[in-house]
Formats: C-alpha cells, sequence, structure tokens
C-alpha cells in the first residue's frame, strides 16, 4: 500500500503548488503599482494615467500612483521602465507617436522591441485646425489659399519630432503646397498660436482647443483618423485627410507598456487590471469630459498598430522629409 501513500503525497504535493500558483495570480498586484509618464504633468497624456490609476486603484484595492519621469525630452521614463523589474508593478503610460518618432527621428536609449504591450486604452486623431477668421471650411479651402500665396502660409506644430509634424509634411508633399512649418515648444504655446490666429492651420491631437471648437471659435478642417469616438456629434464627420490626397491614419493611441523580460503571466494579470480600469463607469465618465470615448485593445492588438504606425512614419519621413 506505500504506492498508494507515494500517489496521495504527490497529488497533494501538486495540489499545493497549484494553490500557491492560483494564490499568487490572485495576489496581483502585490503592491503599489507605479504608472511611468515620460512627459509633464498637466498634458494629454498625463491627465488619462491619472483618471486610469485611479481606476486601477479602486479595483485592485492597492496604490496605484503617477510617476513623471521627463529628464531627457523623456528618455529617462522610457529607460526606466525598460530596466525596471519584471513584475507588472511598473508600467510606461505612453501614446505610439510619442514612442515612435523619437525611435524614428533621433537616436534614444530604447526600442519597441525592449518592451511587451499590456493594452491599449484611448486613440484619438491628430487634427488640422484653423481660426474662424482663415474662413477654411476644410482642408482644400487651405490648399486653394496656398496655391495662391506659395510659401507664405504657415503651418503650425508641436515640435519637429511629433506625429503632428509627421502629418504636415505628408498632407503638404502629397497636395503638392509650399507653406512653411513652425515648429512650437509643445503643444500648450501651438495652442496660443491657433487660438490667437498666429498660424495659417495648426496640426495638434485632438480633442486639444474641443471647448473653442464647441463656441465656434476654431474650425476643424481636416483629421487624421476617424472622429467617430468624440464626444461632440458635430465633427464627427470631419472629412479624413485620405480624402484629400493622404492616404494615411495618424493620431495616437495611449496604452501601457511594461519591460520585455516580464513573464506572460504577469502580463496577463496586468492587462486583466487595466482592461477593467478602461472599461469602467468610472473611467468612461472621464472620458465623457476628456472629449473622447475610451477603447480597449488587447496586447497583441496594441503591438501590431504600434508596428504598422512606425512604418507608415518610416515611409512618410523617407518620401517628404529626408529628400532635399
Amino acid at each position: 500500500m506505500k504506492w498508494k501513500t507515494g500517489l496521495a503525497l504527490a497529488t497533494a504535493a501538486m495540489a499545493a503548488v497549484a494553490a500557491m500558483t492560483a494564490a499568487k495570480a490572485d495576489d496581483y498586484p502585490s503592491d503599489t503599482v507605479r504608472v511611468v509618464v515620460p512627459w509633464r504633468a498637466g498634458g494629454g497624456t498625463d491627465t488619462i494615467a491619472r483618471a486610469l490609476a485611479a481606476s486601477m486603484e479602486k479595483i485592485a484595492g492597492k496604490a496605484v500612483v503617477v510617476d513623471n519621469l521627463t529628464a531627457g525630452g523623456g528618455n529617462a521614463g522610457h529607460v526606466h521602465v525598460k530596466n525596471a523589474k519584471p513584475d507588472g508593478l511598473t508600467m510606461l503610460l505612453n501614446g505610439s507617436s510619442d514612442l515612435n518618432t523619437p525611435i524614428i527621428f533621433r537616436n534614444v536609449p530604447y526600442a519597441l522591441e525592449d518592451y511587451a504591450c499590456v493594452g491599449a486604452v484611448y486613440q484619438t486623431p491628430t487634427w488640422v485646425l484653423a481660426h474662424k477668421d482663415q474662413g477654411f471650411t476644410d482642408f482644400n479651402d487651405f490648399v486653394e489659399k496656398a496655391k495662391t500665396e506659395p510659401g507664405k502660409l504657415t503651418v503650425g506644430v508641436g515640435s519637429l519630432i511629433s506625429a503632428h509634424y509627421v502629418l504636415a509634411k505628408a498632407l503638404l508633399g502629397k497636395n503638392g503646397i509650399d507653406a512653411r512649418i513652425i515648429p512650437f515648444d509643445g503643444g500648450g504655446p501651438l495652442k496660443k498660436a491657433i487660438l490667437g490666429n498666429q498660424v495659417t492651420i495648426g496640426v495638434i491631437h485632438a480633442p486639444v482647443l474641443l471647448d473653442a471648437v464647441k463656441k465656434g471659435d476654431i474650425n476643424v478642417i481636416a483629421a487624421g483618423g476617424s472622429l467617430e469616438n468624440i464626444t461632440y456629434k458635430k465633427v464627427r464627420d470631419t472629412k479624413t485627410v485620405d480624402q484629400f490626397k493622404t492616404p494615411v491614419e495618424i493620431g495616437v493611441v495611449r496604452g501601457l507598456f511594461v519591460p520585455k523580460s516580464t513573464p506572460q503571466e504577469v502580463i496577463d494579470q496586468a492587462a486583466g487590471l487595466v482592461e477593467k480600469a478602461a472599461t469602467s463607469d468610472d473611467f468612461k465618465k472621464f472620458g465623457a469630459k476628456f472629449g473622447f470615448a475610451p477603447i480597449w485593445w488587447d496586447g497583441k492588438k496594441f503591438c501590431d498598430f504600434l508596428q504598422k504606425e512606425n512604418k507608415e512614419y518610416r515611409e512618410i519621413k523617407a518620401e517628404f522629409i529626408d529628400k532635399k
């Protein structure tokens, strides 16, 4: 009967291991979760991160804090998460284009391959805005004016390392427009320039300046992608840039990343928490105020999008930026 005793012991041991594994999974997160944002507090990505963190904390019953690590133009935040312990407790929250453009345009100490995707929570297009005094109702109005005044019109963008710049170059190049691109030191100064009618048009991430659009002070004349998720119904039918000879989709998908070495089980646990937060009533209420309904993409869909965006941006750079 010894074999029966041995079998019973082995079965008990296996059950104990299974119970420990289940308990470990149930314990996630076991400690404070840190959501690293590589940009200053107050911006769109930071605002989304803080709303998501609040929902995650409510669901997890553990502290979820947002760390703004901005040194080195955002390099500090990216590198911190790249080198973090792969336990799912340190995540990067960033926009797809804000991760891809530095990789494409600069020599930075990180790459897409350094991260595993947890999932995406927000998708917003880059849109093209004009002060009402310009009199533009859509992008064709700008095209026609640019052809009569070559070299005189201006296009404001947040920086030369941005989706704004990529879209501006593609639009000008595809439509054969001779206009000057003016880079600003971020979205804040660009917003002021658009509101002050200091640039002919401005390219910036939606829903920036949505309040001014609602008031009628600013017109949306094109969008780098569909506006179907925007809460302001009047601009949902805005023409996308592919209707203006520019067959691209340029915007920003904001999501979370962990170090590449993170075990799949841990990634799945983190994704489960983020998905619950992203689809919660609290986060949906935030979205209604922010201007766009949240989304939920799993890690694979998010990573596939990042690779597609990276390829598209490189093609635009080769065709319209690198050429002298």
